[in-house]
């Protein structure tokens, strides 16, 4: 299975992975979506979503690429799953599956959906005809299968035991999870009473929060570099406020000084706002007043 499955046992991606679900208005020829994947460092993407040719080629052009050169060159593998839902029954979505190699001199992934003519077909079930703006919807998994030389992390794998990282079995949203009642302690004690019970549901965690996310927390938690963006940073910083934890309080503070993907200036500024960063508030609108003189 290509997609992280939170319905039974987690088999995670720890190279990395993203998932994206994309509605693309019938009308529409092109669309572009920035994404992120949070264990690769200074490589900002982009996918694109194109129908321009699909009459002749009954196909739907899906295609991912960097959207600017790394500075430190070397490969990215990534396997890309997709699926265009079918709204009557599951078993008519189309499927389509690629993999490659990012490399200094590759960097453009395309993958041919099939079907263009059902898809586009208002009888086929791919759209309510009746909404105000027609629109199919795409799901798309994106795994990093391989990470060579470029700035990244592997995530810790937190559903098998390793004496030597966790110390506690903790049931999470109904996952059993190991982890470190060690490194909790030293940054939340709110957390490490919660880690005490062996048991944490949604209830327990800011409206919201969803298993995902969480998973992600608890790897910066455990030490894990990763790249927030302007998607999640917010889902972050309640977290860290919910659960007293400051350190990632301060790690979501620095990311957002150094520039978040996909978050302009002024949405920075009311997050800043929000949560009282006046120091990046000031920063964010002095920008705001040089680039409009």
């Amino acid at each position: 299975m290509l997609h992280q499955d939170y319905i039974g046992k987690p088999n995670p991606f720890l190279l990395g992975s993203n998932c994206h679900y994309v509605d693309f208005p019938i009308e529409k020829k092109r669309i572009t979506h920035n994404f992120c994947i949070p264990t690769i460092h200074n490589v900002n993407w982009k996918f694109t979503v194109d129908t321009t040719n699909s009459e002749e080629t009954n196909s739907v052009k899906f295609i991912v690429s960097q959207k600017k050169e790394p500075k430190a060159y070397g490969s990215i593998e990534l396997e890309v799953g997709l699926v265009v839902e079918n709204l009557e029954s599951s078993e008519h979505s189309i499927r389509a599956i690629g993999r490659y190699e990012f490399t200094k001199d590759t960097n453009k992934m395309i993958i041919d959906i099939p079907g263009y003519d059902r898809i586009h077909d208002g009888k086929q079930g791919f759209f309510d005809e009746k909404a105000e703006e027609k629109s199919f919807k795409i799901r798309c998994y994106i795994v990093v299968k391989s990470s060579r030389l470029y700035d990244s992390v592997e995530l810790f794998d937190f559903y098998h035991f390793d004496s030597t990282i966790f110390d506690v079995e903790v049931n999470v949203y109904g996952h059993q999870m190991f982890l470190s009642k060690k490194l909790i302690s030293l940054q939340s004690p709110h957390l490490y009473h919660m880690i005490e019970s062996q048991n944490i549901d949604y209830s327990d965690l800011p409206t919201g929060c969803f298993f995902h996310i969480f998973h992600d927390f608890l790897q910066i938690i455990h030490g894990v570099d990763l790249q927030l963006d302007n998607e999640n940073i917010s889902k972050f910083l309640d977290l860290a406020n919910n659960l007293e934890v400051p350190r990632v309080t301060e790690y979501c503070k620095r990311q957002m000084i150094n520039g978040l993907d996909g978050m302009t200036t002024n949405q920075m500024v009311q997050v800043a706002q929000r949560w009282s960063f006046w120091d990046i508030v000031v920063g964010g609108k002095g920008f705001l007043d040089i680039s409009a003189t």
